[in-house]
């Protein structure tokens, strides 16, 4: 379960694709291991906002 689930209200969060991240992040680590002198490159990593209550008016979230 995540953190913002547990909060109330639910805080809205950014899931950053954590598998795909340390995917990414192993991968270029052996790159850099296997070819020492390559230059630097920029990976990116699609990530998502999770909109939970916490993005809602005050008026949703206590039932008014």
């Amino acid at each position: 379960m995540l953190f913002g689930e547990l909060s109330r209200p639910q805080l809205t969060s950014v899931d950053i694709n954590i598998f795909e991240l340390g995917y990414q992040a192993s991968k270029a680590l052996i790159d850099i291991l296997e070819t020492p002198n390559q230059e630097a490159r920029r990976i990116s990593v699609p990530h998502t906002i999770v909109v939970r209550q916490s993005c809602q008016s005050l008026g949703e979230y206590v039932g008014l």
